[in-house]
């Protein structure tokens, strides 16, 4: 199995490298097989990959899909939150059935660790991307006021306008102030 990290974070994985490096690389079938002609040269032809930005390496030695499947509160439909070795490390404590640890403490050993900075950035910024899907639902409904043959009272403009500040008059996403509707 091969995954492509960048800053030791997983982008993506499978079991063909080149599928890998396609997707890593952001293009689309047609414009990587081209890419791949202009770096391939000699007889028998050898491909010679630039540098990347990201590294891709194969992983023989640990059951990623399980594993992945073991840190799926680490992963989103945007990707993994997901940290990637080069060698096994001890990672994540093993717990007993109550939940306790165990005398020593006993640990799983892999190739990935949650990342937990980048589980918790990602978690907020889904609740202010709904909260500004309330925001523009609410000012959807008003919208009908603002058509060029309306004139909108002060009021509306007010709570338009208000509407429109909510995501940077808040501090915390969970706990926004609406302003009221006229």
């Amino acid at each position: 199995m091969f995954i492509s990290h960048k800053n030791n974070v997983l982008l993506y994985f499978h079991d063909d490298e080149w599928k890998v490096r396609y997707r890593s690389k952001g293009m689309n079938l047609s414009d990587y097989w081209a890419w791949v002609e202009t770096i391939t040269s000699g007889d028998p032809p050898v491909t010679n990959y630039p540098e990347e930005d990201f590294t891709i390496i194969e992983i023989e030695d640990e059951d990623i899909r399980a594993r992945l499947r073991e840190l799926g509160e680490y992963s989103s439909e945007q990707g993994h939150n997901i940290k990637v070795y080069t060698s096994k490390r001890n990672a994540e404590e093993i717990l007993d059935p109550d939940g306790k640890s165990f005398s020593p403490k006993q640990y799983v050993s892999s190739h990935f660790v949650g990342d937990d900075t980048a589980k918790d950035a990602r978690i907020l910024a889904d609740k202010w991307a709904n909260v500004r899907l309330e925001r523009n639902r609410k000012l959807a409904e008003t919208d009908y006021l603002a058509l060029s043959d309306s004139t909108l009272s002060n009021d509306m403009k007010n709570y338009r306008e208000s509407l429109r500040d909510v995501p940077e008059d808040n501090a915390d996403p969970d706990d926004i102030s609406w302003p009221a509707k006229p």
